[in-house]
């Protein structure tokens, strides 16, 4: 069975079929609006597309009303074949209840419509799996309830199934019918970093991501609540401003009006000042002047608009409730109520707050002391709500005082780039550009800009031109403008002038005590060393050097870090560089430096999957999530690549094809050439290994073109070597002997020879002349070749690299009539699966080992792992019990079942199980 992939919902979706493979009936409960059919209709479609016989029904609130229109909705899609299977007396009286006959005589019994209906149901569940899939059980009408509810608790296990999504209200049970032996499964809030996607899809461009992580907050995580806010904000087609509320939903707003219009006076003031508080309490509101405070909380409560907690806190239950107070109160009574919580708060931050919402006019005392509370929260490591009170302090600054509007929007751009917002920190600093302002505040803009945009820099070539321009001559700008056109030129492979142009700003920036740029500038050297093959050993000394004496640069740190861990891991030593990574971590945490960890992250999971340890590299994917959460990534080409890479190993083919071709069409988007051949490389491995071998040679190709003139490193020798291989198995052997004696020829950073050194590029090119040598008939020299290539794996620790050769290696062997010998590659390689997690692999290993067992009666043996998972299911086990047991991925189970269905001529575990268990 394949893994359904629903947002946000993958682990709810796997459980569910889990479930409902082990024959067990499943229902969805949740809040309105959280997800329940999205995940229903997915995992019914997901059952339909295996072949399995689906009914489904969708009640609404007025079908409650009507007698068996759920069973009628439901039912109608059984073929009438099988009610053609039915007895006479039992097949009139379906017929009836499902409107497919016209009634004629007396009422019929409602026994005797169950007992039809179980007949009914009981056949279809013979002809095949059946998968009854209701949504809105709290609709269904009686009778169907009544009906169903009878049915379900006779008929036998496995046949027929339920699927079911029902509303429950928080603290309230289901109403729907019971089915014996259901298991209910919450579905939960959606997890942010999904919802801030769905709302920046929605929106088109009105809002960045601060604001989406607003409204994701605001609505509780509940998709329909955030997404009719969005749907708000886009019908407007205005960006939402800072100081206003955001809109609330229509019908949530109009029943806070209903409950606000039964308070007293006082008790509607004081549910508006809680609204308007950042965390109202008693104390608060008292200090307000709230009059009689616990009456008026009552009042509220009873009406169902707030409640004070055990904790002296008041609370709205949602926050969207909260929303519709403040948005309902008019835009004077808001101001006036934060004019009163600016004496009312002690904290400075949101004494600012209040004062800046208390008035709609510009204010120089006002903005002064947002701009003071915005350097007490940044100092607080707070950069998303400096960055929030400066661009208020800047709304609020006199429109005659130019410099400090400029300054505060500087600010607010060089906050929204520390709290990773490029697009916010690009605005604000474009507001400035587009201003009349001096010539050193226009390149200070320019230079946030730059910073913000990440490896977007590589199309930015103009802009640093002109920055260059204005700057020239400033000791202090200067320097940093080189170092932004040294990383342009960077980016474009330009490695000379990159290096060049970043040895003179390092320089440049020590003479006048800038170490900040000066280290950003050695960080470019260092790239631009490794690229061109030179020795880094210097600039890393001096660059650790400042890190020491200068703690204000940790965050830099990790890029340097970065850099170290990168030249130990080309030179295949992983566990240093992972010690390096790890260590960038911390530093990176301890800074609060949130974008800095990205590339970091993503190198360690790529030692990971290296190493054969996927959920280790699973966690630090899922960190790189969450910082995008919080903070949008200048760029996600890693991401992507190193997802795609994840999919490959323990995921899903199709699935890590689209997430490479993604990272290649972003990298040329950004005009990144360094990263395209490491991109294509990868998409082209990919290919080559999902059969695809013409598509590969292509990719892999344009790979080694991106590649040219550059330096040889272990990368660009193992695509070189994937490179062959592909033509290899293309057919171009020309082409591939041609290639040859480059692959052979290259020197990595090393030293020798890599057809002599010890290393994956070593491995890689010995398979790769492996392949060569047996299309041209030389068998045992590619079974010596890709033996030697095995044991570096095996030296290097290399678990997914080595399962690669093993399966080439027993191909070698299985063509030669060797079959005892390949069938101990293969169980060496099914190990090295199990323990790596490595489910994409394992089938192919399982597929070959297929291949090597004998055939009895016509049906192909089953492999020992098949065996293994069959015997489980016989004994009831369900598919993440078997997962557990045998130490591998509910994803690999349900592939191996689908295999075995097919093998056996089977469709389902209950005709699997009837089969072993009969001896079959």
């Amino acid at each position: 069975m394949i893994a359904v992939k629903v947002a946000g919902r993958d682990e709810l979706a796997a459980e569910a079929l889990a479930h409902k493979a082990s024959g067990r009936h499943v229902v969805l409960i949740g809040a309105t609006g959280v997800g329940k059919s999205t995940v229903l209709r997915a995992l019914a479609d997901q059952v339909a597309a295996e072949g399995e016989l689906v009914l489904r029904a969708a009640p609404v609130e007025a079908d409650a009303r009507l007698p068996f229109v759920t069973l009628i909705d439901l039912l109608g899609g059984v073929p009438d074949a099988v009610l053609a299977r039915m007895g006479a007396s039992s097949r009139r009286i379906a017929e009836l209840a499902l409107r497919r006959r016209d009634p004629a005589g007396g009422p019929v019994d409602t026994l005797a419509v169950c007992l039809a209906m179980l007949e009914l149901l009981r056949l279809t569940g013979e002809a095949g799996p059946t998968l009854l899939c209701i949504d809105d059980l709290q609709w269904i009408d009686p009778a169907s309830a009544e009906v169903l509810t009878f049915v379900i608790r006779r008929l036998p296990a496995g046949g027929v199934t339920v699927l079911g999504a029902e509303r429950v209200l928080p603290g309230h049970g289901r109403r729907g019918p019971q089915l014996a032996g259901a298991a209910e499964l919450e579905v939960g809030p959606l997890p942010e970093e999904v919802l801030i996607q769905a709302v920046l899809d929605r929106v088109g461009g009105l809002v960045g991501r601060p604001i989406a992580r607003r409204i994701c907050l605001l609505s509780g995580g509940n998709p329909l609540f955030a997404l009719e806010i969005a749907d708000g904000i886009r019908r407007g087609g205005v960006r939402p401003v800072l100081d206003q509320p955001l809109p609330v939903p229509l019908h949530l707003d109009a029943l806070m009006r209903q409950r606000l219009a039964v308070l007293s006076a006082p008790a509607l003031q004081l549910v508006r000042v809680a609204a308007v508080a950042h965390r109202a309490t008693l104390d608060t509101l008292t200090r307000a002047d709230c009059p009689d405070v616990v009456a008026s909380l009552t009042e509220a409560s009873a009406a169902g608009v707030c409640d004070l907690g055990t904790d002296g806190s008041v609370s709205f239950g949602h926050p969207l409730l909260r929303a519709a107070v403040y948005a309902e109160a008019p835009a004077i009574v808001r101001m006036s109520l934060h004019a009163r919580l600016v004496e009312a708060v002690d904290d400075p931050i949101e004494r600012a707050r209040h004062l800046a919402l208390a008035t709609a006019r510009a204010d120089a005392t006002v903005a002064a002391a947002l701009t003071t509370a915005a350097t007490l929260a940044a100092g607080r490591g707070a950069a998303g709500v400096a960055r929030e009170l400066s661009g208020l302090a800047a709304l609020r600054t006199p429109a005659a005082n130019v410099e400090d509007w400029a300054e505060r929007k500087l600010a607010e751009a060089r906050y929204a780039h520390r709290a990773g917002l490029p697009e916010e920190a690009i605005e604000a600093a474009d507001a400035v550009l587009a201003a009349e302002v001096p010539r050193d505040t226009r390149v200070r803009a320019r230079l946030v800009a730059f910073e913000s945009a990440g490896d977007w820099i590589g199309r930015m070539g103009d802009q640093v031109t002109a920055a260059l321009t204005e700057a020239r001559g400033d000791s202090v700008l200067e320097p940093q403008v080189r170092v932004h056109l040294a990383r342009y030129y960077a980016m474009g492979l330009r490695s000379g002038e990159a290096l060049a142009e970043a040895l003179a700003a390092a320089s440049a920036a020590a003479a006048v005590g800038d170490h900040r740029t000066e280290l950003l500038a050695l960080h470019v050297v260092l790239t631009a060393q490794s690229r061109l093959g030179q020795p880094r050993e210097e600039i890393l000394a001096r660059a650790w050097r400042l890190i020491g004496e200068h703690p204000g640069l940790g965050e830099s740190a990790p890029m340097v870090t970065y850099e170290v861990a990168w030249d130990d891991y080309e030179a295949d030593r992983w566990d240093a560089a992972y010690s390096t990574l790890a260590g960038a971590v911390i530093t990176a945490d301890e800074a609060g430096v949130v974008g800095s960890l990205e590339p970091v992250l993503c190198l360690m999971a790529v030692i990971d999957l290296r190493r054969g340890r996927t959920a280790q590299a699973q966690a630090a994917l899922a960190r790189v999530q969450q910082i995008s959460a919080y903070a949008e990534l200048a760029s996600r080409d890693r991401y992507l690549i190193v997802a795609a890479l994840a999919e490959s190993i323990s995921g899903s083919v199709p699935r890590a094809l689209s997430l490479a071709q993604a990272a290649v069409e972003e990298a040329e988007s950004i005009g990144s050439a360094g990263r395209l051949i490491t991109y294509c490389h990868l998409l082209g491995a990919l290919r080559l290994c999902s059969g695809d071998v013409t598509g590969a040679a292509e990719t892999l190709s344009q790979a080694r073109l991106h590649a040219a003139g550059r330096v040889h490193t272990n990368e660009t020798t193992r695509l070189l070597a994937d490179l062959i291989e592909a033509l290899v198995r293309v057919g171009q052997l020309d082409e591939a002997r041609q290639i040859m004696p480059e692959l052979r020829g290259r020197t990595p950073v090393g030293g020798e020879p890599v057809n002599r050194a010890l290393g994956s590029a070593c491995a890689s090119a010995l398979r790769a002349e492996a392949h060569l040598a047996f299309a041209e008939g030389q068998a045992e020299q590619a079974a010596a070749l890709l033996t030697q290539a095995a044991e570096v794996y095996r030296g290097l620790g290399a678990p997914v690299e080595l399962v690669r050769v093993l399966l080439a290696a027993a191909d070698v062997q299985r063509r030669g009539r060797r079959r005892a010998t390949a069938r101990k590659l293969l169980e060496e390689a099914r190990s090295l699966c199990v323990e790596a997690g490595a489910s994409v692999w394992l089938s192919r290993v399982e597929a070959e080992l297929a291949r090597l067992a004998p055939v009895r009666d016509g049906v192909s043996t089953l492999t020992p792992m098949e065996e293994r998972i069959a015997a489980l299911v016989v004994q009831g086990a369900t598919n993440r019990e078997i997962a557990t047991s045998l130490h591998i991925a509910v994803t690999t189970v349900e592939g191996s079942l689908t295999q075995i269905y097919r093998r056996l001529g089977l469709r389902s575990r209950v005709e699997l199980a009837r089969a072993l268990g009969s001896g079959q």
